[in-house]
């Protein structure tokens, strides 16, 4: 047997409102990306759902129980949330799995460790939140002297109700990140998981509620981005509107969040070059570049999916990097063993599967590497493919794929390399390899990006791990910052 039938109590699954499990619409499967199976249900969200969700939401925000709990208070029910993810983790990496086709052991390692983590972070944010104080004076060609004293104190306050709108690559450790920080900001939320992928973030709400959040500071709502989502952001009650998504989504958002002037917070898609010079450890630079192209099937945004290597090496490190993607397990997504798993649906492996035969009809690129998938494999399966000689400007070269599918290109110089870097609309990430120190800090501040790793790819802490992104990758903040503002309180302390 697969996985204990047992670990998967709801059929259907429902909505999360004010405490409460309820689910009157439409029900809609819930199906297994390895097998094409379907393994359970959901109740998608109905209008008047929808509406109690943020009505709940509001409520228990205007009502002040949770924001203004004590630090201290929140800090130890964040800690219990984390120490129930570490105590779940084979249920929780198993049904994640199960509803994305994340490989099941990389779910365990990564995702329940960033899961709980997130908990752990938040609740020292909890605890140790703060502002600023300074003095202020007045020009003293206004007033003698300069006037009275003030002392200026900033302060971080709750942004309010917020709207999450979560992925479906990975939405228990995103989930638990933004769902974290927003309740150690003491922010009341309406999240709404992928329409792909329902259930961790569900259990996610069960584990808070058993830890005792106040009913109505979390409600979880399922559904399409079209309708479930479209009702959230257009809610004038909303106070913040977060989103983990693709660039298209993104931009839908905006325009709907226009309408009420509400707030957006979006981390968005990434197409990150890993740029690996001459000088460089080859031997570590085709380990990390394999990793950060094909780590959960290359659907992460801050995937490494251009790679820019020296002329001079290049066919060394290229060669290098399809020869470990080859070596790479390919199998169901439950089986211990298996790195590449499935991707999440037909539809998006037939949109990959696009890019490359475009690609290579096109002469963009080379097939360097593919490996030969195992018999009788599913649709959604997808092989780790590198695609050497990519031109620069081609579609593969500067779209997001969300696949594993790993675009390479040769520089000569240090200023090729980072026209080449910074020349798509992305800007989440990027990735230095070298042994030059100079060259590291020199390269790393030219790159357009809000973040860069030098000689590795993937953080072991990705919360309030990145910078701010640009142009096409979001214009996020991070951490705290995101789910609070400022307010300044000018006291005159002598007259």
């Amino acid at each position: 047997m697969r996985y204990d039938p047992a670990w998967l109590d709801s059929d259907p699954y429902r909505q999360l409102i004010d405490g409460r499990e309820v689910g009157d619409g439409k029900v809609l499967p819930m199906v297994d990306p390895s097998t094409g199976e379907t393994f359970g249900s959901y109740a998608e969200a109905t209008t008047a759902e929808v509406e109690a969700a943020v009505a709940a939401a509001r409520r228990s925000y205007d009502g002040g129980e949770w924001r203004r709990m004590p630090g201290a208070l929140k800090a130890q029910l964040l800690e219990s949330v984390a120490a129930e993810i570490r105590a779940g983790a084979q249920r929780l990496a198993t049904l994640e799995a199960l509803d994305t086709g994340k490989a099941v052991s990389g779910a365990i390692t990564y995702d329940i460790f960033e899961a709980a983590n997130a908990f752990s972070h938040a609740a020292a944010l909890a605890r140790t939140a703060h502002g600023d104080v300074r003095r202020s004076a007045y020009p003293p060609e206004l007033l003698s002297g300069g006037g009275p004293e003030v002392l200026t104190m900033r302060t971080r306050e709750p942004a309010g109700v917020v709207a999450e709108l979560l992925p479906w690559n990975g939405p228990l450790m995103t989930g638990s990140q933004r769902i974290a920080i927003a309740l150690a900001a003491g922010c009341s939320i309406v999240a709404k998981p992928p329409e792909e992928a329902v259930v961790t973030l569900i259990e996610l709400g069960r584990i808070l509620t058993r830890a005792g959040l106040p009913a109505g500071v979390l409600n979880i709502v399922l559904g399409a981005g079209e309708t479930v989502g479209e009702r959230l952001v257009t809610d004038p009650r909303i106070d913040l509107i977060s989103l983990t998504g693709g660039t298209a989504t993104g931009r839908r958002v905006m325009e709907l969040a226009a309408r009420n002037l509400t707030p957006t917070n979006l981390e968005l898609g990434g197409k990150s070059p890993v740029i690996v010079f001459a000088d460089a450890d080859i031997e570590q630079a085709v380990g990390w570049a394999m990793m950060a192209a094909f780590v959960n099937m290359g659907e992460v945004c801050a995937a490494g999916s251009r790679l820019l290597v020296d002329e001079r090496i290049y066919d060394d490190v290229v060669k290098g990097v399809a020869e470990a993607a080859a070596g790479l397990p390919i199998g169901d997504a439950l089986d211990r063993d298996t790195f590449i798993g499935p991707l999440i649906n037909e539809r998006h492996a037939e949109k990959v599967h696009g890019f490359l035969s475009r690609a290579i009809a096109a002469g963009d690129g080379e097939i360097v590497g593919s490996p030969a998938l195992p018999e009788r494999a599913h649709p959604t399966f997808m092989a780790p493919t590198v695609l050497g000689r990519v031109r620069p400007g081609s579609e593969v070269e500067q779209r997001e794929i969300f696949g594993p599918v790993l675009a390479a290109t040769a520089f000569s110089t240090e200023e090729e390399a980072l026209a080449l870097a910074n020349g798509t609309p992305y800007g989440l990430n990027a990735t230095v390899f070298t042994r030059d120190l100079e060259r590291a800090f020199r390269v790393s501040s030219a790159l357009d990006c809000g973040s860069v790793n030098v000689n590795c790819h993937f953080t072991p802490d990705m919360n309030e791990g990145r910078g701010e992104a640009r142009k096409s990758s979001g214009h996020s903040r991070v951490g705290l910052d995101a789910y609070t503002r400022l307010k300044s309180l000018n006291i005159q302390t002598r007259s």
